[in-house]
């Protein structure tokens, strides 16, 4: 597969800012449609989900599908320029600690700067 380059469906959004009303930072709650995409290779970057270059601050999964009718839950964290997926049914636990390529819908919060 490759790189997430799909058009994430915007669900929420809103700004983030100080007492003062300085802006902070973007709150988008997005739905993203996935295939085989999250890990190290296959990557989602904050490009892709509208924020800038080194732009993700964090990041949240509200719901993952895998097209089953159950739903569970994936790790999400984020270097700043991309968010990766971490997937907890993995075989080994070495592996479950690693970024994963999943398919499936993903509902997730990312907080960042655009």
């Amino acid at each position: 597969m490759a790189a997430y380059t799909g058009t994430p469906t915007v669900v929420l959004i809103w700004e983030e800012s100080d007492r003062g009303g300085k802006h902070i930072r973007v709150c988008k709650r997005l739905s993203l449609t996935l295939s085989t995409q999250g890990g190290a290779t296959n990557t989602i970057s904050a490009a892709s989900l509208g924020f800038t270059t080194a732009g993700l601050v964090s990041a949240q999964c509200l719901l993952f599908t895998d097209g089953g009718s159950q739903k569970r839950y994936v790790d999400l964290f984020t270097d700043g320029t991309y968010l990766y997926v971490g997937d907890p049914t993995q075989a080994t636990d070495a592996d479950r600690g690693e970024p994963a390529d999943v398919t499936g819908t993903l509902v997730c919060e990312v907080k960042g700067l655009v």
